[in-house]
């Protein structure tokens, strides 16, 4: 499977736009293409343009949570595709149009998706397993066996007239199968990427042999990161699995040092402009 990021949080060349988000075009050895989630605003349709890459031509596009750094970029694909001879299907898991904040239930700021757009004909709401196509297949029935992200601490999803701490059922990765190797793509993990890894094994029936994935190892609205010890635990844990990772965005840098300690050359990290077969 190709992989190409069309937008993340920093970029090594001048001719990209980097935003605190994510985008990426997937392409399948059998040719289907799909936009896995979509940044904050329009920057990944100029990244997009100058990677030459037609969004318009995707086959589908999938928001992984709801969030607006993965899928604020929603109203400009919507109206980047208007028109098209063939509408391209937007697959969300269900709830993830309810408002989020992130913060404190005191002091917050909203992260939510345009609720509006979920009113649009394309834009599909999915449950716990989806099949976009033989061999593709949505996921969000994830068990919590091991941890979760410290940083989901100061996320939180409105319920009534309150705010309660997001359950992130909203959340969903893609596993693809292509002959004997299985490719997992999640946003930002926060059901916690061994949880992930261990869902899509059992879906896979074995082992994954790459990851591209967020770990979800900073919080941006804190300006902290996960705790050393525990992001040297599960660089420990991803080792002894036989995928290469390859990650981005919410991960964080000083988190990424300390897992490629670990990892070395099975991990990279991904920004803006990146073209990976992975």
């Amino acid at each position: 499977m190709k992989v190409s990021v069309l937008l993340e949080n920093a970029t090594p060349s001048s001719r990209f736009i980097a935003r605190h988000g994510l985008s990426l075009l997937l392409e399948s050895a059998e040719g289907m293409r799909i936009l896995f989630d979509m940044g904050p605003d329009a920057s990944f349709l100029r990244n997009a343009t100058t990677l030459g890459v037609d969004i318009a031509g995707v086959d589908a596009a999938v928001i992984s949570h709801g969030h607006a750094d993965h899928g604020g970029g929603l109203e400009a694909f919507l109206k980047a595709t208007q028109g098209s001879a063939h509408p391209v299907p937007i697959y969300v898991r269900q709830g993830a149009f309810t408002p989020h904040v992130s913060g404190t239930r005191q002091r917050h700021h909203e992260i939510s998706l345009d609720a509006t757009l979920v009113k649009d004909e394309r834009v599909i709401e999915v449950g716990a397993q989806h099949e976009l196509v033989p061999g593709i297949t949505l996921f969000s029935d994830v068990s919590r066996r091991y941890p979760e992200p410290a940083s989901n601490a100061r996320l939180f999803e409105r319920s009534g007239d309150t705010f309660v701490s997001d359950a992130f059922t909203h959340e969903q990765s893609l596993l693809v199968t292509e002959g004997e190797r299985h490719v997992l793509v999640s946003g930002c993990s926060h059901a916690g990427i061994l949880n992930i890894i261990e869902r899509a094994e059992e879906l896979a029936g074995g082992a994954l042999d790459a990851v591209v994935a967020g770990f979800h190892l900073m919080s941006p609205s804190a300006g902290t990161g996960e705790d050393v010890e525990a992001v040297r635990r599960l660089a420990r844990q991803l080792a002894e699995k036989p995928a290469r990772y390859y990650t981005f965005h919410c991960t964080g840098m000083d988190a990424f040092g300390i897992l490629r300690d670990e990892l070395g050359e099975r991990i990279r990290y991904l920004a803006t402009g990146s073209v990976m077969d992975v």
